[in-house]
């Protein structure tokens, strides 16, 4: 569990030091900048706990209840619990990503649609092409092997 010192810091030393952790934080650019960072930043207990943290308020503003996710994530009902209170009182941080993280899905799904329809019209096109059919089993395929849980 992580732990503080018992002797706090003076507020405008405690106030810098976070806000220079953000510039750091936001001034990472790459995917394994951020995977760098979050190495060395986290411990191997935080990196599980904390993605389960964005997970459960993702599942939660999907709807999912308590149970569901607290048996898919292994979590407890005090950590979900906590989440809920978290993104009832504000939860802006949880809603920002979140919400982009839906809009990515979204737009990911909308250009698997508009494929399936070319692949379809195609297919009508050119007839009962076994070619088509082909590649209308592929995409199908590959399309299940690279969906992710969430």
């Amino acid at each position: 569990m992580t732990q503080i010192s018992r002797k706090p810091l003076h507020a405008a030393t405690q106030k810098r030091i976070y806000e220079i952790f953000v510039d750091v934080v936001r001034d990472v650019r790459t995917a394994s900048e951020v995977s760098s960072l979050l190495e060395d930043f986290f411990t191997p207990t935080e990196r599980v706990m904390l993605p389960k943290r964005l997970c459960i308020a993702f599942l939660l503003l999907k709807g999912y209840d308590h149970r569901t996710i607290a048996a898919y994530l292994n979590v407890s009902f005090t950590t979900i619990n906590r989440v809920s209170t978290s993104l009832k009182l504000g939860g802006k941080g949880y809603t920002l990503v979140i919400t982009r993280l839906q809009k990515q899905e979204q737009v990911a799904a909308l250009f698997a649609k508009v494929e399936e329809g070319i692949i379809s019209m195609l297919a009508a096109i050119n007839g009962p092409s076994r070619m088509w059919k082909n590649i209308k089993y592929e995409t199908r395929r590959n399309e299940q092997e690279n969906r992710k849980p969430f």
